[in-house]
């Protein structure tokens, strides 16, 4: 009797898992591709992607002449962005495909929208690489190129704009960290290039203070005493420095001072401009206020004091 009341146990949890793990079931290969993709379209109302791949593969692999053809490259896109968890790459895969097989198809807007939203739809916090941010914004930027007049077009402005804040902010995020370890030729470099490059999505009150900052403390980086040494050995017509007189080493002296010294004031000087920028361009800012304070504090000190240290 144990043995069975065991089998029929092992027999219901097989039928249960049986089930549970249903697959989709198989396509007749007799059906046109007209009732294919009615029952695609039901299968996707009803929320069962996997049925709705199954049956538009079936219609791609059988049927590429037929006139639901395109239409079924571009449904099988949207099984993957709308199902209840979308997988975006497996969708760009879909929607690139589409874009490739009919170049000039009347729903190619449709398609590069949506593969532009799959890389939007990945952006990482601005702390984080922007490589999805940049695909997003090329996919967005592309179609509004081919397609101006597109039913997208007022979407696809407003995230472009998304975009391009969300890479001045990365950009903004990545030169605060490097002023903040000390890398303030990396900091000065990454904060102009920011201005130039997004000056109507930039956080300009942060980029002037730290870009102030930068400049506040900067010193001489290692490429530039190299290059020094390099313009100095060109006018001694030496190949180095290497083999020099005593008197030459204690003129170096004096000529590499002069220029740091110089140098490091048109630093400061440059710091004192961003700080004055900032509290004439935003006055009553929290950032205007520490410039603010940052001019009285420069305002005391002297470059050589600043060498000295």
């Amino acid at each position: 009797m144990k043995r069975i009341v065991t089998t029929l146990s092992l027999a219901i949890l097989v039928a249960g898992l049986g089930l549970g793990c249903r697959k989709p079931k198989a396509v007749d290969k007799g059906i046109s591709s007209t009732q294919l993709m009615a029952t695609a379209d039901k299968q996707m109302k009803q929320g069962k992607f996997n049925d709705a791949r199954l049956t538009l593969r079936h219609l791609e692999q059988y049927l590429p002449g037929s006139a639901e053809f395109p239409k079924a490259k571009l449904m099988l896109g949207d099984s993957f962005f709308f199902q209840g968890s979308p997988s975006y790459p497996e969708a760009e895969v879909e929607y690139t495909s589409f874009l490739n097989y009919f170049p000039r198809h009347e729903l190619r807007d449709y398609a590069l929208y949506h593969r532009a939203l799959c890389h939007f739809s990945s952006i990482e916090s601005a702390e984080r690489d922007q490589s999805e941010t940049r695909k997003a914004l090329s996919g967005f930027q592309q179609l509004l190129a081919e397609s101006p007049g597109s039913p997208y077009a007022g979407e696809t402005r407003a995230k472009i704009l998304q975009c391009w804040r969300r890479i001045a902010e990365h950009e903004l995020v990545v030169s605060v960290f490097y002023v903040n370890i000390y890398y303030y030729p990396g900091a000065e470099r990454r904060l102009k290039a920011l201005l130039e490059t997004y000056p109507d999505y930039v956080d300009r009150e942060r980029a002037y203070y730290y870009l102030g900052e930068a400049m506040r403390q900067r010193l001489l980086s290692d490429a530039e005493v190299l290059q020094f040494n390099k313009d100095y050995a060109i006018k001694l017509q030496k190949e180095d420095l290497k083999d020099l007189t005593k008197e030459q080493i204690d003129q170096y002296s004096k000529d590499f001072l002069g220029f740091s010294t110089e140098t490091i004031k048109g630093y400061r000087v440059e710091a004192k401009n961003y700080y004055q920028k900032l509290v004439e361009s935003y006055p009553g800012s929290d950032w205007a206020r520490r410039a603010a304070d940052r001019l009285v504090t420069m305002g005391t000190s002297g470059v050589k004091e600043e060498l000295d240290s």
